[in-house]
Protein backbone atom coordinates (compact mmCIF):
# COMPACT_ATOMS: atom_id res chain seq x y z
CA UNK A 1 0.00 0.00 0.00
CA UNK A 2 2.70 2.89 0.84
CA UNK A 3 4.11 1.67 -2.54
CA UNK A 4 1.36 2.38 -4.06
CA UNK A 5 0.60 5.47 -2.56
CA UNK A 6 4.36 6.80 -3.54
CA UNK A 7 3.73 5.48 -6.81
CA UNK A 8 0.70 8.09 -7.20
CA UNK A 9 2.42 11.01 -5.56
CA UNK A 10 5.55 10.32 -7.92
CA UNK A 11 3.11 10.92 -10.79
CA UNK A 12 1.82 14.03 -9.40
CA UNK A 13 4.96 15.52 -8.71
CA UNK A 14 6.42 15.01 -11.94
CA UNK A 15 2.52 16.15 -13.51
CA UNK A 16 1.35 13.14 -14.81
CA UNK A 17 -2.26 12.43 -14.56
CA UNK A 18 -3.49 8.82 -13.74
CA UNK A 19 -6.76 9.71 -16.03
CA UNK A 20 -4.54 10.57 -18.87
CA UNK A 21 -2.00 7.42 -18.61
CA UNK A 22 -0.98 5.29 -21.13
CA UNK A 23 -2.83 1.81 -21.46
CA UNK A 24 0.14 -0.36 -20.29
CA UNK A 25 1.28 2.32 -17.50
CA UNK A 26 1.20 1.94 -13.82
CA UNK A 27 -0.88 4.72 -13.55
CA UNK A 28 -3.41 3.29 -15.46
CA UNK A 29 -2.85 -0.15 -13.67
CA UNK A 30 -3.55 1.60 -10.36
CA UNK A 31 -6.84 3.51 -11.39
CA UNK A 32 -8.11 0.15 -13.24
CA UNK A 33 -7.72 -1.88 -9.79
CA UNK A 34 -9.27 0.83 -7.80
CA UNK A 35 -12.35 1.22 -10.27
CA UNK A 36 -12.18 -2.69 -9.79
CA UNK A 37 -12.33 -2.42 -5.88
CA UNK A 38 -15.85 0.31 -6.15
CA UNK A 39 -18.44 -2.49 -6.81
CA UNK A 40 -21.35 -0.77 -8.96
CA UNK A 41 -24.23 -0.21 -7.13
CA UNK A 42 -26.55 -2.63 -7.69
CA UNK A 43 -29.66 -1.43 -10.08
CA UNK A 44 -33.44 -2.83 -10.06
CA UNK A 45 -35.06 -5.42 -7.58
CA UNK A 46 -32.64 -7.50 -5.71
CA UNK A 47 -33.53 -9.82 -2.55
CA UNK A 48 -32.89 -12.98 -1.34
CA UNK A 49 -35.06 -15.81 0.28
CA UNK A 50 -34.02 -17.37 4.35
CA UNK A 51 -35.58 -20.45 5.85
CA UNK A 52 -38.54 -18.24 6.68
CA UNK A 53 -39.36 -16.03 4.44
CA UNK A 54 -37.12 -12.92 2.96
CA UNK A 55 -33.69 -12.39 4.33
CA UNK A 56 -32.64 -9.62 2.38
CA UNK A 57 -35.10 -6.88 -0.07
CA UNK A 58 -33.67 -3.84 -1.64
CA UNK A 59 -34.66 -1.50 -4.18
CA UNK A 60 -32.11 0.68 -6.46
CA UNK A 61 -29.53 -0.03 -3.99
CA UNK A 62 -32.30 1.14 -0.91
CA UNK A 63 -32.48 -1.49 1.90
CA UNK A 64 -35.85 -2.12 2.22
CA UNK A 65 -35.90 -4.70 5.14
CA UNK A 66 -34.50 -3.55 8.57
CA UNK A 67 -33.84 -7.83 9.15
CA UNK A 68 -34.27 -11.02 8.08
CA UNK A 69 -37.12 -11.35 10.89
CA UNK A 70 -39.06 -8.41 9.31
CA UNK A 71 -39.45 -10.68 5.66
CA UNK A 72 -40.95 -13.51 7.70
CA UNK A 73 -43.93 -14.96 6.44
CA UNK A 74 -46.39 -14.30 9.56
CA UNK A 75 -49.71 -14.70 10.43
CA UNK A 76 -51.32 -11.56 10.56
CA UNK A 77 -52.33 -10.79 14.08
CA UNK A 78 -55.14 -8.73 15.88
CA UNK A 79 -53.84 -6.41 18.73
CA UNK A 80 -55.31 -8.70 21.13
CA UNK A 81 -53.17 -12.03 19.63
CA UNK A 82 -49.86 -9.78 19.82
CA UNK A 83 -50.70 -9.47 23.70
CA UNK A 84 -51.35 -13.07 24.50
CA UNK A 85 -48.49 -14.03 22.39
CA UNK A 86 -46.22 -11.47 25.02
CA UNK A 87 -48.10 -12.72 28.22
CA UNK A 88 -48.69 -16.45 26.83
CA UNK A 89 -45.22 -17.63 25.11
CA UNK A 90 -46.75 -21.25 24.66
CA UNK A 91 -49.44 -19.53 22.65
CA UNK A 92 -47.57 -18.57 20.05
CA UNK A 93 -48.70 -18.63 16.42
CA UNK A 94 -47.70 -21.08 13.62
CA UNK A 95 -43.66 -20.12 12.43
CA UNK A 96 -42.86 -20.38 8.75
CA UNK A 97 -40.32 -23.50 7.57
CA UNK A 98 -38.49 -24.01 4.61
CA UNK A 99 -40.18 -25.94 1.95
CA UNK A 100 -37.69 -28.81 -0.59
CA UNK A 101 -38.84 -26.34 -3.42
CA UNK A 102 -36.50 -23.85 -4.12
CA UNK A 103 -37.53 -20.16 -2.69
CA UNK A 104 -40.47 -21.47 -1.10
CA UNK A 105 -41.42 -21.57 2.49
CA UNK A 106 -44.49 -23.01 4.33
CA UNK A 107 -46.53 -21.81 7.38
CA UNK A 108 -48.57 -24.52 9.20
CA UNK A 109 -52.03 -23.96 10.50
CA UNK A 110 -53.98 -26.19 12.23
CA UNK A 111 -56.69 -26.35 9.41
CA UNK A 112 -53.91 -27.09 7.15
CA UNK A 113 -50.76 -25.02 5.02
CA UNK A 114 -49.68 -22.23 2.99
CA UNK A 115 -46.68 -22.56 0.53
CA UNK A 116 -45.30 -19.39 -0.67
CA UNK A 117 -43.11 -19.19 -3.53
CA UNK A 118 -41.01 -16.17 -4.54
CA UNK A 119 -40.12 -15.33 -8.00
CA UNK A 120 -38.70 -12.53 -9.95
CA UNK A 121 -39.72 -11.05 -13.06
CA UNK A 122 -37.90 -7.76 -14.12
CA UNK A 123 -38.64 -5.69 -11.10
CA UNK A 124 -41.51 -7.59 -9.66
CA UNK A 125 -41.19 -9.55 -6.89
CA UNK A 126 -43.79 -12.22 -7.36
CA UNK A 127 -45.08 -14.06 -3.99
CA UNK A 128 -47.35 -17.42 -4.92
CA UNK A 129 -49.44 -18.57 -2.21
CA UNK A 130 -50.61 -22.22 -2.43
CA UNK A 131 -53.62 -22.71 0.32
CA UNK A 132 -54.19 -26.54 1.50
CA UNK A 133 -57.32 -26.77 3.81
CA UNK A 134 -57.01 -30.03 4.78
CA UNK A 135 -59.86 -29.55 7.40
CA UNK A 136 -63.63 -31.06 6.61
CA UNK A 137 -64.71 -27.02 6.88
CA UNK A 138 -64.35 -24.15 4.85
CA UNK A 139 -62.43 -21.55 6.44
CA UNK A 140 -64.03 -18.36 5.98
CA UNK A 141 -60.55 -15.66 5.95
CA UNK A 142 -57.19 -15.13 7.28
CA UNK A 143 -54.96 -13.05 6.86
CA UNK A 144 -51.01 -12.90 6.47
CA UNK A 145 -48.21 -10.99 6.88
CA UNK A 146 -45.83 -10.70 4.27
CA UNK A 147 -43.09 -8.89 5.62
CA UNK A 148 -42.49 -5.39 7.08
CA UNK A 149 -40.97 -3.02 4.93
CA UNK A 150 -38.81 0.10 5.94
CA UNK A 151 -38.41 3.25 3.95
CA UNK A 152 -36.20 5.89 3.52
CA UNK A 153 -39.11 8.29 4.23
CA UNK A 154 -42.54 8.32 5.06
CA UNK A 155 -44.18 6.88 2.05
CA UNK A 156 -46.88 8.80 0.09
CA UNK A 157 -50.02 6.69 -1.30
CA UNK A 158 -52.69 4.20 -0.78
CA UNK A 159 -55.47 2.48 -2.16
CA UNK A 160 -57.11 3.81 -5.24
CA UNK A 161 -60.40 4.18 -3.38
CA UNK A 162 -61.65 7.74 -2.92
CA UNK A 163 -63.66 6.96 -0.41
CA UNK A 164 -67.10 6.91 1.22
CA UNK A 165 -67.07 11.12 0.72
CA UNK A 166 -64.91 10.74 -2.43
CA UNK A 167 -61.94 12.87 -0.62
CA UNK A 168 -59.01 10.90 -2.41
CA UNK A 169 -60.66 11.84 -6.09
CA UNK A 170 -57.28 13.21 -7.22
CA UNK A 171 -55.58 9.58 -6.41
CA UNK A 172 -53.45 8.31 -3.45
CA UNK A 173 -51.45 11.48 -2.66
CA UNK A 174 -51.86 11.33 1.52
CA UNK A 175 -48.57 10.37 3.66
CA UNK A 176 -49.44 6.43 5.18
CA UNK A 177 -49.25 7.30 8.33
CA UNK A 178 -51.79 10.22 8.05
CA UNK A 179 -54.71 8.13 5.99
CA UNK A 180 -58.10 9.99 6.04
CA UNK A 181 -60.05 7.78 7.79
CA UNK A 182 -62.89 7.00 5.84
CA UNK A 183 -60.66 5.77 2.89
CA UNK A 184 -60.25 2.26 3.29
CA UNK A 185 -56.47 1.37 3.91
CA UNK A 186 -57.35 -1.85 2.29
CA UNK A 187 -58.21 -2.22 -1.16
CA UNK A 188 -60.56 -5.18 -0.85
CA UNK A 189 -61.40 -6.46 -4.87
CA UNK A 190 -65.48 -6.77 -4.24
CA UNK A 191 -65.19 -3.18 -3.69
CA UNK A 192 -62.23 -1.81 -5.49
CA UNK A 193 -58.74 -2.86 -7.78
CA UNK A 194 -56.47 -4.14 -5.29
CA UNK A 195 -53.60 -2.63 -5.79
CA UNK A 196 -51.94 -0.28 -2.71
CA UNK A 197 -49.10 1.95 -3.89
CA UNK A 198 -46.10 3.71 -1.73
CA UNK A 199 -44.07 6.45 -3.14
CA UNK A 200 -41.07 6.20 -0.63
CA UNK A 201 -39.15 9.16 -2.85
CA UNK A 202 -36.44 6.92 -4.21
CA UNK A 203 -38.82 4.76 -5.86
CA UNK A 204 -42.28 3.43 -6.23
CA UNK A 205 -44.28 0.66 -5.28
CA UNK A 206 -47.60 -0.83 -5.90
CA UNK A 207 -48.24 -3.80 -3.96
CA UNK A 208 -51.22 -6.09 -5.85
CA UNK A 209 -53.54 -8.94 -6.08
CA UNK A 210 -52.63 -10.04 -9.42
CA UNK A 211 -55.49 -12.49 -9.73
CA UNK A 212 -57.81 -10.43 -7.69
CA UNK A 213 -58.71 -13.14 -5.69
CA UNK A 214 -57.40 -11.74 -2.04
CA UNK A 215 -57.30 -8.42 -0.57
CA UNK A 216 -54.13 -6.68 0.07
CA UNK A 217 -53.11 -4.03 2.87
CA UNK A 218 -50.53 -2.02 4.04
CA UNK A 219 -52.61 -1.13 7.07
CA UNK A 220 -50.78 1.08 9.86
CA UNK A 221 -46.89 1.94 10.66
CA UNK A 222 -45.24 -0.44 13.54
CA UNK A 223 -42.69 2.67 14.48
CA UNK A 224 -44.77 5.99 15.01
CA UNK A 225 -44.43 8.92 15.03
CA UNK A 226 -41.26 8.05 12.87
CA UNK A 227 -44.03 6.26 10.29
CA UNK A 228 -41.31 4.77 7.97
CA UNK A 229 -42.28 0.97 8.71
CA UNK A 230 -45.14 -0.41 7.36
CA UNK A 231 -46.77 -4.60 7.09
CA UNK A 232 -47.72 -5.57 4.05
CA UNK A 233 -51.22 -8.10 4.71
CA UNK A 234 -52.75 -9.81 2.24
CA UNK A 235 -56.70 -11.40 3.82
CA UNK A 236 -57.75 -14.56 1.93
CA UNK A 237 -61.34 -16.20 1.79
CA UNK A 238 -63.83 -18.70 1.48
CA UNK A 239 -61.16 -21.51 1.39
CA UNK A 240 -62.71 -24.52 1.04
CA UNK A 241 -61.63 -27.83 1.69
CA UNK A 242 -59.14 -28.46 -1.08
CA UNK A 243 -56.57 -26.30 -2.29
CA UNK A 244 -56.84 -22.54 -3.44
CA UNK A 245 -53.90 -20.36 -5.00
CA UNK A 246 -53.41 -16.57 -4.87
CA UNK A 247 -51.24 -14.66 -6.36
CA UNK A 248 -49.75 -11.20 -5.46
CA UNK A 249 -47.08 -9.00 -6.12
CA UNK A 250 -45.02 -5.91 -5.12
CA UNK A 251 -44.27 -4.00 -8.28
CA UNK A 252 -41.16 -1.40 -8.10
CA UNK A 253 -40.73 1.51 -10.53
CA UNK A 254 -38.55 4.75 -10.28
CA UNK A 255 -39.40 7.71 -8.78
CA UNK A 256 -42.73 9.64 -10.65
CA UNK A 257 -43.37 6.05 -11.92
CA UNK A 258 -47.53 6.04 -12.63
CA UNK A 259 -50.16 3.52 -11.15
CA UNK A 260 -51.05 2.69 -14.59
CA UNK A 261 -47.16 1.87 -16.11
CA UNK A 262 -46.52 -0.58 -12.76
CA UNK A 263 -49.82 -2.16 -12.81
CA UNK A 264 -51.48 -1.42 -16.04
CA UNK A 265 -52.66 -5.21 -16.49
CA UNK A 266 -54.14 -5.61 -12.84
CA UNK A 267 -56.33 -2.65 -14.10
CA UNK A 268 -57.55 -3.79 -17.31
CA UNK A 269 -58.03 -7.28 -15.84
CA UNK A 270 -60.42 -5.92 -13.03
CA UNK A 271 -62.07 -3.97 -15.72
CA UNK A 272 -63.04 -7.06 -17.27
CA UNK A 273 -64.07 -9.49 -14.41
CA UNK A 274 -66.35 -6.34 -13.39
CA UNK A 275 -67.62 -4.49 -16.34
CA UNK A 276 -68.27 -0.81 -17.00
CA UNK A 277 -72.67 -1.00 -17.74
CA UNK A 278 -73.94 2.47 -16.94
CA UNK A 279 -75.67 3.77 -20.14
CA UNK A 280 -76.91 6.98 -19.46
CA UNK A 281 -76.29 9.63 -22.60
CA UNK A 282 -77.96 13.07 -20.81
CA UNK A 283 -75.34 14.44 -18.79
CA UNK A 284 -77.66 18.01 -17.90
CA UNK A 285 -77.72 18.78 -14.36
CA UNK A 286 -80.44 17.54 -12.29
CA UNK A 287 -82.62 19.39 -9.79
CA UNK A 288 -83.23 18.63 -6.12
CA UNK A 289 -86.85 19.16 -4.55
CA UNK A 290 -87.11 19.35 -1.11
CA UNK A 291 -91.04 19.38 -0.30
CA UNK A 292 -90.68 19.34 3.62
CA UNK A 293 -88.10 20.35 5.98
CA UNK A 294 -87.80 20.58 9.91
CA UNK A 295 -87.82 23.56 10.21
CA UNK A 296 -91.62 23.91 9.58
CA UNK A 297 -93.21 23.50 13.03
CA UNK A 298 -97.32 23.95 12.53
CA UNK A 299 -99.79 21.76 14.26
CA UNK A 300 -101.96 21.71 11.18
CA UNK A 301 -99.16 21.08 8.98
CA UNK A 302 -97.47 17.59 10.32
CA UNK A 303 -95.54 16.56 7.43
CA UNK A 304 -93.72 19.97 7.51
CA UNK A 305 -94.71 20.64 4.13
CA UNK A 306 -92.24 24.28 2.81
CA UNK A 307 -95.29 25.53 0.75
CA UNK A 308 -96.78 28.65 1.61
CA UNK A 309 -94.26 29.21 4.74
CA UNK A 310 -95.45 26.15 6.21
CA UNK A 311 -98.80 27.60 6.33
CA UNK A 312 -100.78 24.54 5.52
CA UNK A 313 -104.01 22.45 6.94
CA UNK A 314 -104.36 19.19 6.07
CA UNK A 315 -107.15 18.20 8.40
CA UNK A 316 -109.89 19.13 6.19
CA UNK A 317 -110.28 18.72 2.36
CA UNK A 318 -110.43 22.53 1.89
CA UNK A 319 -107.13 22.75 3.28
CA UNK A 320 -105.99 19.51 1.57
CA UNK A 321 -107.22 21.00 -1.27
CA UNK A 322 -105.39 24.42 -1.03
CA UNK A 323 -102.16 21.97 -0.52
CA UNK A 324 -102.35 20.27 -3.71
CA UNK A 325 -102.78 23.65 -5.50
CA UNK A 326 -99.55 24.89 -3.59
CA UNK A 327 -97.89 21.54 -4.47
CA UNK A 328 -98.85 21.88 -8.28
CA UNK A 329 -97.99 25.85 -8.14
CA UNK A 330 -94.10 24.36 -6.88
CA UNK A 331 -94.30 21.58 -9.56
CA UNK A 332 -94.74 24.77 -11.94
CA UNK A 333 -92.75 26.85 -10.59
CA UNK A 334 -89.60 24.24 -10.73
CA UNK A 335 -90.05 23.03 -14.04
CA UNK A 336 -89.34 26.80 -15.07
CA UNK A 337 -86.60 26.77 -13.51
CA UNK A 338 -85.60 23.23 -14.71
CA UNK A 339 -85.99 24.41 -18.22
CA UNK A 340 -84.11 27.92 -17.97
CA UNK A 341 -80.75 25.97 -16.49
CA UNK A 342 -81.34 23.32 -19.18
CA UNK A 343 -82.15 20.65 -16.52
CA UNK A 344 -82.19 16.89 -17.60
CA UNK A 345 -85.08 16.86 -14.91
CA UNK A 346 -85.66 16.51 -11.04
CA UNK A 347 -85.37 14.18 -8.13
CA UNK A 348 -88.08 15.00 -5.19
CA UNK A 349 -86.23 13.73 -1.71
CA UNK A 350 -89.04 13.45 0.47
CA UNK A 351 -92.53 12.70 -0.83
CA UNK A 352 -93.68 11.25 2.30
CA UNK A 353 -92.73 14.64 4.04
CA UNK A 354 -90.63 14.73 7.14
CA UNK A 355 -92.74 14.78 10.24
CA UNK A 356 -91.01 12.30 12.44
CA UNK A 357 -87.46 14.44 11.67
CA UNK A 358 -85.30 12.05 13.53
CA UNK A 359 -85.90 9.62 10.47
CA UNK A 360 -85.92 11.45 7.63
CA UNK A 361 -85.53 10.95 4.86
CA UNK A 362 -87.53 8.04 4.41
CA UNK A 363 -86.52 6.43 0.82
CA UNK A 364 -89.89 4.60 1.14
CA UNK A 365 -92.35 5.88 -2.18
CA UNK A 366 -94.86 2.67 -2.06
CA UNK A 367 -95.58 4.39 2.05
CA UNK A 368 -96.25 7.99 0.95
CA UNK A 369 -99.91 7.17 0.90
CA UNK A 370 -99.65 5.95 4.75
CA UNK A 371 -97.30 8.65 5.76
CA UNK A 372 -98.59 11.93 4.11
CA UNK A 373 -102.08 10.96 3.19
CA UNK A 374 -102.72 14.22 1.74
CA UNK A 375 -100.70 13.29 -1.42
CA UNK A 376 -103.33 11.08 -2.49
CA UNK A 377 -105.97 13.94 -2.26
CA UNK A 378 -107.77 14.13 -5.30
CA UNK A 379 -110.44 17.79 -5.19
CA UNK A 380 -112.51 15.94 -7.48
CA UNK A 381 -110.01 15.64 -10.03
CA UNK A 382 -108.84 12.64 -12.18
CA UNK A 383 -105.11 12.37 -10.16
CA UNK A 384 -103.95 12.45 -6.78
CA UNK A 385 -101.91 15.48 -5.50
CA UNK A 386 -98.94 13.56 -5.78
CA UNK A 387 -99.18 12.13 -9.53
CA UNK A 388 -100.08 15.12 -10.68
CA UNK A 389 -96.83 16.75 -8.89
CA UNK A 390 -95.01 14.20 -10.91
CA UNK A 391 -96.74 14.22 -14.29
CA UNK A 392 -96.33 17.65 -14.72
CA UNK A 393 -92.56 17.20 -14.63
CA UNK A 394 -93.04 14.18 -17.02
CA UNK A 395 -95.12 16.64 -19.52
CA UNK A 396 -92.45 19.13 -19.94
CA UNK A 397 -90.06 16.75 -21.17
CA UNK A 398 -88.03 16.35 -17.56
CA UNK A 399 -86.93 13.07 -15.91
CA UNK A 400 -88.11 12.27 -12.53
CA UNK A 401 -86.69 10.62 -9.44
CA UNK A 402 -86.85 10.02 -6.11
CA UNK A 403 -84.93 8.86 -2.88
CA UNK A 404 -84.72 5.54 -1.92
CA UNK A 405 -83.21 3.73 0.86
CA UNK A 406 -82.02 0.21 1.50
CA UNK A 407 -82.92 -0.36 4.80
CA UNK A 408 -86.40 -1.93 6.23
CA UNK A 409 -88.65 0.18 7.84
CA UNK A 410 -90.32 -0.66 10.54
CA UNK A 411 -93.80 1.24 12.32
CA UNK A 412 -93.06 1.76 16.24
CA UNK A 413 -95.11 3.14 18.11
CA UNK A 414 -96.77 5.39 15.70
CA UNK A 415 -92.92 6.31 14.19
CA UNK A 416 -91.25 4.78 10.71
CA UNK A 417 -87.65 3.02 12.05
CA UNK A 418 -85.23 2.43 9.82
CA UNK A 419 -83.49 -0.82 10.46
CA UNK A 420 -80.30 -2.04 8.43
CA UNK A 421 -80.88 -5.35 6.51
CA UNK A 422 -78.07 -7.66 5.17
CA UNK A 423 -77.18 -7.66 1.05
CA UNK A 424 -79.17 -10.03 -0.35
CA UNK A 425 -82.47 -8.33 1.35
CA UNK A 426 -81.55 -4.48 0.71
CA UNK A 427 -80.98 -5.90 -2.72
CA UNK A 428 -84.80 -6.93 -2.50
CA UNK A 429 -85.90 -3.58 -0.78
CA UNK A 430 -84.15 -1.09 -3.59
CA UNK A 431 -86.20 -3.33 -6.42
CA UNK A 432 -89.35 -2.83 -4.70
CA UNK A 433 -89.10 0.87 -4.31
CA UNK A 434 -87.41 1.69 -7.91
CA UNK A 435 -89.94 -0.90 -10.00
CA UNK A 436 -93.09 0.40 -7.84
CA UNK A 437 -91.73 4.58 -8.37
CA UNK A 438 -91.12 3.79 -12.01
CA UNK A 439 -95.08 1.81 -12.69
CA UNK A 440 -96.49 4.86 -11.01
CA UNK A 441 -94.66 8.02 -11.86
CA UNK A 442 -92.01 7.11 -14.48
CA UNK A 443 -89.41 7.86 -12.23
CA UNK A 444 -85.73 7.05 -13.58
CA UNK A 445 -83.61 9.01 -11.37
CA UNK A 446 -82.92 7.25 -7.94
CA UNK A 447 -80.79 8.56 -5.22
CA UNK A 448 -80.15 6.22 -2.77
CA UNK A 449 -79.43 7.02 0.34
CA UNK A 450 -77.76 5.82 3.45
CA UNK A 451 -76.07 3.01 1.53
CA UNK A 452 -75.11 0.55 4.03
CA UNK A 453 -75.88 -2.69 5.38
CA UNK A 454 -76.49 -4.27 8.88
CA UNK A 455 -72.33 -5.60 7.79
CA UNK A 456 -71.22 -2.02 6.70
CA UNK A 457 -70.81 -0.94 2.88
CA UNK A 458 -73.48 -2.03 0.92
CA UNK A 459 -72.39 -4.86 -1.10
CA UNK A 460 -71.62 -3.62 -5.25
CA UNK A 461 -73.28 -6.96 -6.26
CA UNK A 462 -76.35 -5.30 -5.08
CA UNK A 463 -75.91 -2.11 -7.25
CA UNK A 464 -74.92 -5.04 -10.28
CA UNK A 465 -78.19 -6.73 -9.80
CA UNK A 466 -80.35 -3.49 -9.46
CA UNK A 467 -78.41 -2.00 -13.06
CA UNK A 468 -79.07 -5.77 -14.78
CA UNK A 469 -82.81 -5.29 -13.47
CA UNK A 470 -83.39 -1.56 -14.71
CA UNK A 471 -80.72 -1.21 -17.47
CA UNK A 472 -83.16 2.25 -18.23
CA UNK A 473 -82.47 4.02 -14.80
CA UNK A 474 -79.51 5.83 -13.01
CA UNK A 475 -78.36 5.33 -9.72
CA UNK A 476 -77.12 7.79 -8.15
CA UNK A 477 -75.79 6.07 -4.00
CA UNK A 478 -74.89 8.70 -1.53
CA UNK A 479 -71.55 6.97 -0.40
CA UNK A 480 -69.53 5.23 -2.76
CA UNK A 481 -66.51 2.86 -3.75
CA UNK A 482 -65.04 2.00 -6.90
CA UNK A 483 -66.94 -0.92 -8.68
CA UNK A 484 -70.05 1.01 -8.09
CA UNK A 485 -69.09 3.24 -10.26
CA UNK A 486 -69.57 0.06 -12.96
CA UNK A 487 -73.37 -0.15 -12.37
CA UNK A 488 -74.22 4.02 -11.36
CA UNK A 489 -73.08 7.88 -10.59
CA UNK A 490 -72.23 7.80 -6.74
CA UNK A 491 -72.80 11.31 -4.94
CA UNK A 492 -69.73 13.58 -4.68
CA UNK A 493 -70.20 16.73 -2.63
CA UNK A 494 -68.44 20.35 -4.06
CA UNK A 495 -71.01 21.99 -1.81
CA UNK A 496 -69.47 20.12 1.15
CA UNK A 497 -66.20 18.68 0.29
CA UNK A 498 -65.13 21.09 -2.60
CA UNK A 499 -64.78 17.30 -4.56
CA UNK A 500 -64.57 18.68 -8.12
CA UNK A 501 -64.75 15.60 -10.61
CA UNK A 502 -64.74 11.54 -10.39
CA UNK A 503 -62.06 10.25 -9.05
CA UNK A 504 -58.66 9.36 -10.82
CA UNK A 505 -58.52 5.69 -9.29
CA UNK A 506 -62.32 5.12 -10.59
CA UNK A 507 -61.01 6.31 -13.85
CA UNK A 508 -58.33 4.40 -14.07
CA UNK A 509 -60.66 1.39 -14.14
CA UNK A 510 -63.28 2.95 -15.80
CA UNK A 511 -62.64 5.81 -18.05
CA UNK A 512 -66.17 6.45 -18.92
CA UNK A 513 -67.33 6.68 -15.25
CA UNK A 514 -68.82 9.39 -14.01
CA UNK A 515 -70.49 11.52 -10.61
CA UNK A 516 -72.82 13.48 -9.53
CA UNK A 517 -71.48 16.18 -7.61
CA UNK A 518 -73.57 18.30 -5.61
CA UNK A 519 -73.10 22.10 -6.12
CA UNK A 520 -72.98 24.88 -6.06
CA UNK A 521 -70.68 27.20 -4.15
CA UNK A 522 -68.86 27.60 -7.03
CA UNK A 523 -65.22 28.96 -5.52
CA UNK A 524 -63.23 31.21 -8.50
CA UNK A 525 -59.94 28.27 -8.10
CA UNK A 526 -62.49 25.89 -8.75
CA UNK A 527 -64.44 27.30 -11.67
CA UNK A 528 -62.12 25.96 -14.29
CA UNK A 529 -62.43 22.13 -12.70
CA UNK A 530 -65.58 22.69 -12.45
CA UNK A 531 -66.33 23.12 -16.00
CA UNK A 532 -63.56 20.12 -16.86
CA UNK A 533 -65.72 17.23 -14.91
CA UNK A 534 -69.12 18.83 -17.25
CA UNK A 535 -66.79 18.34 -19.80
CA UNK A 536 -65.75 14.78 -18.89
CA UNK A 537 -69.43 13.87 -18.24
CA UNK A 538 -69.76 14.13 -14.56
CA UNK A 539 -73.56 15.33 -13.95
CA UNK A 540 -74.07 18.64 -11.25
CA UNK A 541 -76.71 18.69 -8.72
CA UNK A 542 -78.15 21.75 -7.55
CA UNK A 543 -81.64 23.37 -5.76
CA UNK A 544 -84.03 23.06 -8.34
CA UNK A 545 -87.06 24.63 -7.05
CA UNK A 546 -86.43 27.75 -7.20
CA UNK A 547 -84.24 30.59 -8.99
CA UNK A 548 -81.00 31.33 -7.12
CA UNK A 549 -78.02 32.67 -7.45
CA UNK A 550 -76.51 28.87 -7.54
CA UNK A 551 -79.06 27.97 -10.35
CA UNK A 552 -77.30 30.36 -12.76
CA UNK A 553 -74.04 29.40 -11.48
CA UNK A 554 -75.14 25.86 -12.91
CA UNK A 555 -76.45 27.05 -15.97
CA UNK A 556 -73.50 29.41 -16.85
CA UNK A 557 -71.14 26.27 -15.74
CA UNK A 558 -72.51 23.98 -18.46
CA UNK A 559 -72.72 26.70 -21.13
CA UNK A 560 -69.12 27.16 -21.00
CA UNK A 561 -68.12 23.46 -20.87
CA UNK A 562 -70.81 23.17 -24.10
CA UNK A 563 -67.96 25.55 -26.05
CA UNK A 564 -65.59 22.95 -25.63
CA UNK A 565 -67.49 19.67 -25.21
CA UNK A 566 -65.71 16.44 -25.77
CA UNK A 567 -67.34 14.20 -27.94
CA UNK A 568 -70.57 12.00 -26.78
CA UNK A 569 -69.32 10.15 -24.08
CA UNK A 570 -69.88 6.05 -25.07
CA UNK A 571 -70.71 3.05 -23.08
CA UNK A 572 -67.93 1.60 -22.38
Amino acid sequence: MKFAIGIVLLLSATGIRADAAEPNSTAHLITTLAETKAPAEKRGLDFSVGPQGLDSLSFNGQPLLVSPESGELQPQKSVFRAVLDVLLPRSLSPSATPNKNTDTIDLSYPWGRISCAYRKQDDRLTMRLEVSNTSSKPLNEFSVRLMELNFPRVPDGGTLEAGMFGFGFKGPEWPLDRWPPSIPSVADPLFSVPIVRADFGTGVLNFCSDDLECSVGIPHTTNPPDGTRYPLVITCRDIKPGTKVFNVSLRFGPAGAAVQDLSGDVLERYASKYPFQVDWKDRGPIGMIFLAGPQINVPSNPRRWIMNFGQIDVTNDKGKAAFRAALLKLADNSVQVLKDTGAQGMITWDPEGEEFTGECYYGDPLLVSTLAPEMEFKNDGAKSAIDEYFERFRSAGLKVGVCIRPQQIAIVDGRPVHQAVEDEHAAQILRERIAYAKQRWGCTLFYVDSTATVYGSINPDVFKALADAYPDVLLIPENESMRYFAYSAPLNSYMHHKITSTPVGARLVYPNAFSVLMGPGNRPEDHDALVSAVRRGDILLFNGWYMSEGAMTIKNIYEEAAAERRPEVRSQ
